[in-house]
């Protein structure tokens, strides 16, 4: 599921966080080359569906254990809002699946 390994940060000024590991070498580069700026997410992160999160391009909603993504995003200006998902990633889910993108 690619909603577990990347997700958007802002789109104005494209920029993603992503879990290396979870894409192949030659996808591995494609997002290096088109974002080099991209957060850069930990196995414990990817663990705990830190990547299912959301952003409206300046506010982040993260699971609470995804300590290490937000510090990473704090770091970049990024506003962090944390959820307890515990009893939704039991059935595979995180911050993203509680959402429903309208656009226009």
């Amino acid at each position: 599921h690619l909603d577990t390994a990347l997700f958007v940060l802002t789109e104005d000024e494209p920029n993603i966080a992503y879990y290396p590991a979870a894409f192949s070498p030659g996808s591995q580069r494609v997002l290096q080359r088109l974002f080099p700026n991209a957060v850069i997410a930990t196995d414990a992160d990817a663990e705990c569906f830190g990547l299912n999160g959301v952003s409206d391009g300046r506010n982040v909603v993260l699971p609470v254990e995804a300590t290490g993504l937000a510090a990473q995003l704090a770091e970049r200006g990024y506003e962090t809002v944390f959820v307890d998902i515990s009893e939704l990633r039991k059935a595979g889910g995180g911050p993203k699946c509680c959402t429903m993108e309208i656009r226009g």
